[in-house]
């Protein structure tokens, strides 16, 4: 297959596998059932999670993946993204969807989704990258809401999801011009809060930064080995190396590595006034023609 075959694959994988999913978040599901669905589901279509099936609740923004034997479960009248990806051989899609369990956030999930698609109508090559943010920004704002400025989309290349160039949801200044051939996640966020995410305390995806730290004991170095195999520099969660050990050892030993920097962690992002947020996503593929959804139902 073709580069350009393989990454739209990656991106019908993902499409069928959203839908699907979307219908299983339901009040007092778990969220843990939902991701174990989402990633088995991916491989059985021919692909691997491109990075943890992410489920974020409400005023929690982005990087929430379950634990070992998590037995969180989504509330009622819950806020819910569901951002999931698939890759194949490298090649890359993301996508998300917010499902609103309480009628009076439809609003809310309406201005992230229409933000969504009046930037891909727009997202051609040779355009400013700091336009499509104006466009994401003006639209949020004309129902009321805010974009989140410190979250936006992301330059997608091979074996890296977030590959240095960022889509933002508001205006900026930028030098950046999308260029034909080029991959991108465009993924307006949007909240009633104050427009920004911090971090949280929790952590649960990783991705390797360095895998040559020296270790202290035998397990850091077999879990660094299996992680720089598995996963090479893509994200990853506790939940797939439960394989190796107890969870609470695995869980330490993650903590460790991050500790000496051989692994980046991914906070869980939360908005700063703890406002409700809703997010969709797409990935598109910039062609001479304009961009092609690679994760849209209709590829």
């Amino acid at each position: 297959m073709s580069e350009e075959e393989l990454i739209l694959k990656a991106g019908r994988i993902a499409a069928t596998t959203l839908k699907e999913a979307s219908s299983l978040v339901k009040p007092g599901a778990k969220v843990l059932d939902i991701c174990e669905y989402v990633e088995n589901r991916i491989r059985e279509l021919g692909g691997k999670p491109a990075f943890p099936c992410n489920i974020s609740i409400n005023y929690v923004a982005a990087h929430y993946s379950p634990y070992i034997n998590d037995t969180f479960t989504v509330p009622e009248g819950a806020v819910v993204k569901l951002d999931i990806g698939a890759q194949i051989d490298g090649y890359l899609s993301d996508t998300a969807v917010t499902v609103v369990l309480d009628d009076k956030y439809q609003k809310l999930a309406e201005a992230a989704r229409d933000a969504l698609y009046a930037a891909i109508q727009n997202f051609r090559a040779n355009t400013n990258i700091g336009e499509i943010g104006k466009i994401i920004e003006k639209v949020i704002k004309m129902y009321g809401y805010k974009p989140i400025r410190n979250l936006g989309g992301h330059l997608i290349k091979r074996y890296e999801l977030h590959a240095g160039i960022s889509i933002p949801n508001v205006y900026e200044r930028v030098p950046w011009k999308i260029k034909e051939g080029e991959v991108y996640a465009i993924e307006p966020f949007v909240t009633d809060g104050g427009g920004e995410v911090i971090e949280g305390k929790d952590v649960t995806i990783f991705a390797l930064r360095n895998p040559n730290v020296k270790t202290t004991n035998e397990l850091e170095r077999k879990v660094l080995n299996e992680i720089e195999a598995r996963f090479k520099t893509l994200p990853f969660t506790e939940r797939w190396l439960k394989d190796l050990g107890e969870p609470d050892t695995i869980r330490n030993v993650l903590r460790s590595l991050a500790k000496k920097k051989a692994l980046t962690q991914y906070a869980v992002l939360v908005e700063v006034k703890k406002g409700i947020v809703a997010q969709f996503e797409h990935t598109v593929l910039v062609t001479k023609d304009g961009p092609i959804v690679t994760t849209s139902q209709n590829i």
